[in-house]
């Protein structure tokens, strides 16, 4: 019986040590953490810098803003009238091809 009270009182008293040395553990993983992030930051703008993907895209986003300006420029404004003349035109497109179609005809039979 004393063996055991004395072998939960070591366990007790590692135990009370182990989690007395938590919060500093802890610390030490918070700023561990920390440094990572910085050099996580780091590596970043140094790999960005040495590929060259702020200047592409931007370059890209100029480009891009430069061909939607000159899109943009050539849209037709809307006739009101251009219907009745889109209109009229198959008309005598109509008729033209109508006439050609009796011309050829007479041709060919005239032959």
């Amino acid at each position: 019986m004393k063996l055991e009270i004395e072998l939960k009182r070591i366990v007790n008293e590692q135990c009370t040590l182990e989690f007395a040395d938590r919060p500093r553990q802890l610390d030490g993983k918070i700023l561990e953490c920390k440094n990572l992030e910085e050099k996580n930051t780091s590596l970043e703008e140094e790999l960005r810098s040495k590929s060259g993907l702020e200047d592409c895209h931007q370059c890209l986003y100029v480009e891009l803003n430069k061909k939607l300006a000159v899109l943009q420029s050539h849209q037709h404004v809307p006739d009101k009238n251009l219907a009745k003349k889109y209109e009229n035109l198959l008309v005598a497109h109509e008729d033209v091809k109508k006439k050609l179609i009796v011309k050829e005809d007479f041709v060919s039979h005239s032959k």
